[in-house]
């Protein structure tokens, strides 16, 4: 697979789709059937995910999506580089790949950032960017092998589906990689790929053999 257009640590905007067409040139252009985006995005990446799977949205937000639940998302959408019209209503895309394979991929990667939790904001700040996770929740990614669930919800708004990050993480020696953070806002979701790796706390390392 063909994946040199896209690196670890991009962060792409999911949309929903109801239908495709491929021009003769090989590409392919998308129907986006949400959300409803007033501008676009900064980011030239996109989670093309179909609208019969849109059912997932509401699992999440409820906190019913396991990891086998996530898997087979994550195996019905494609990531995308390309652009979305004036009316943000159709995705022309440049390049484009199955997701789930592509984030497998790199889970063999040892690469990526170590950061740290920030205690007295409950967040991690990556390139100036800070993803709430509540201590909870920091706490779950340390004891659990491999996890998936909420890991903050906006007090202000009281609610997941308005405001809210998730999060997927593995440990991986002596590390824990981060390999989907979605932030929520709205609706509008935001993709983080392969972000960066946590520090794994002492306790949450497995005993070396004296």
């Amino acid at each position: 697979m063909d994946t040199d257009w896209i690196r670890p640590g991009v962060r792409a905007t999911l949309i929903w789709v109801d239908g495709d067409r491929e021009f003769p040139s090989g590409r392919r252009c998308y129907e986006v059937a949400g959300p409803a985006l007033e501008e676009r995005p900064p980011s030239p990446f996109f989670v093309v995910a179909p609208l019969a799977q849109s059912e997932f949205a509401g699992r999440l937000y409820r906190g019913q999506v396991t990891l086998d639940n996530l898997r087979r998302f994550l195996g019905e959408c494609r990531i995308v580089r390309g652009g979305l019209s004036e009316g943000c209503d159709v995705l022309v895309a440049a390049e484009e790949a199955p997701l789930l394979p592509l984030l497998d991929e790199w889970a063999g990667d040892e690469g990526g950032a170590l950061v740290p939790y920030r205690d007295e904001i409950e967040a991690f700040l990556s390139d100036d960017h800070a993803l709430h996770v509540t201590a909870n929740a920091h706490l779950a990614a340390q004891r659990f092998p491999e996890h998936f669930g909420s890991t903050w919800v906006c007090e202000a708004c009281g609610e997941p589906e308005d405001a809210a990050n998730f999060l997927w993480t593995v440990h991986r020696g002596s590390t824990i990689q981060v390999r989907l953070a979605i932030e929520n806002v709205g609706g509008a979701w935001t993709c983080w790929l392969h972000p960066f790796q946590i520090v794994k706390a002492e306790a949450s390392m497995p005993a070396s053999t004296p």
